[in-house]
């Protein structure tokens, strides 16, 4: 019988890897992926969609038949026709220079109709090409993007040859050469819209998050990962004790040059979030293809299942005890002396002001350690839906 279990166990976690690689595989097929060399990554990384000097560099010598033929890969979505139908995906004729969701007749996802008051220009569709996840978060196209600088632009350059009136391309300037007066106030207003590094917007919802239910939606995870102190690293690394660890520090696992960036930093509660948003927007180039949790309470629950998952839970923010302090100082009226004794109300508040200190320490305590957060394989869906 114990020989028995044992193979029962060996049999489920090579299920599990075989389940793993073979999607990856079929992920791998699909969308024709490849490594990027470090050297690449880190030009990407520099060379954000936003700065459009260098996409105005890229587009001036696109090759539009070149870009026609990476365009194959969303014509399985896609037609780029005049008066083309709607497929997964909108008619992509015209699609440089109108409004972003204005297609008549294409439900649209909730993620990308927050873009609607915006325009496919240049530079969006560089952007949304890029990474989908990154430019409207919870969108339903799983295409992963065009890691390619050029490859973008070549296809951009494609698609600007599917308009009636294409918009003008924009201008090359000189290396060194600022921007004029009337474009400034556009990149500052770009620069301000960009979203926020840190997600601080899961703060609060730690205080009431259900670590159990967080397990349940981890769930996938395991296929990936290990949970359990002392647990082996399987695709990814164990994420016992994860939160407050530094990054890529698992002793033995070999992370991708993506994540050792980030190995300065710690796995805060800010981090985890975004990561598990959207791995590929916080490391561009890991190699983990789980497109990411777009349910910002889900993303809550899940971060509270990590923290309890450690020998010493991390602290919850500042924000957290402060409104568990609420119920305590309500209770203590309800039991307080009679009005007939004035004197005992008003030196009872003083007990629940020594009370709310009491939270206020627990930051200091020793944080648990960090790690590469959980996130399972990316089910990449159809292909790019430019809209």
């Amino acid at each position: 019988m114990k020989y028995y279990r044992l193979n029962q166990i060996a049999m489920a976690v090579l299920g599990a890897l075989l389940l793993f690689f073979g999607a990856r595989t079929i992920i791998n097929i699909a969308y024709e992926e490849h490594k990027e060399p470090e050297h690449e990554v880190a030009e990407e990384e520099e060379g954000k969609p936003e700065e459009d000097s260098q996409l105005a560099e890229l587009l001036a010598s696109a090759d539009a038949a070149h870009g026609e033929e990476v365009f194959k890969k969303c014509a399985i979505c896609h037609s780029a026709e005049k008066g083309g139908p709607n497929m997964i995906g909108p008619d992509l004729y015209n699609v440089i220079g109108r409004k972003i969701a204005s297609v008549e007749g294409f439900t649209y996802s909730p993620a990308l109709k927050k873009h609607s008051a915006d325009t496919w220009t240049y530079a969006n569709l560089d952007h949304w090409l890029t990474n989908p996840q990154a430019f409207a978060a919870g969108t339903t196209m799983a295409f992963p993007g065009l890691p390619e600088a050029k490859e973008r632009a070549d296809v951009i350059a494609f698609l600007r040859t599917k308009n009636d009136n294409p918009p003008p391309l924009p201008e090359v300037k000189a290396k060194g050469e600022k921007p004029s007066a009337e474009e400034k106030p556009k990149e500052e207003k770009a620069e301000a819209e960009k979203p926020a590094a840190g997600g601080a917007e899961i703060l609060p919802l730690l205080a009431t998050a259900d670590p159990k239910q967080g397990e349940a939606d981890a769930a996938l995870c395991k296929v990936c990962h290990s949970f359990e102190k002392g647990g082996p690293a399987i695709v990814g690394p164990d994420l016992y004790g994860v939160v407050g660890r530094k990054i890529a520090s698992v002793e033995g696992f070999n992370y991708s040059p993506a994540l050792k960036k980030h190995s300065d930093q710690s796995w805060s509660y800010e981090n985890l979030d975004v990561w598990l948003t959207n791995p590929q927007a916080f490391a561009p180039g890991t190699t983990m293809a789980f497109p990411g949790v777009p349910d910002l309470q889900k993303r809550a629950n899940i971060i509270a299942f990590l923290r309890v998952n450690a020998d010493s839970p991390a602290p919850l923010p500042e924000a957290a005890p402060s409104e568990e302090r609420e119920p305590a100082e309500e209770k203590a009226p309800t039991e307080e002396a009679p009005a007939a004794e004035p004197e005992a109300p008003a030196a009872e508040p003083e007990a629940p002001a020594a009370e709310s200190e009491a939270p206020a320490a627990e930051p200091e305590a020793p944080t648990a350690e960090p790690e590469a957060p959980t996130a399972e394989p990316e089910a990449p869906a159809a292909e790019p839906r430019a809209e």
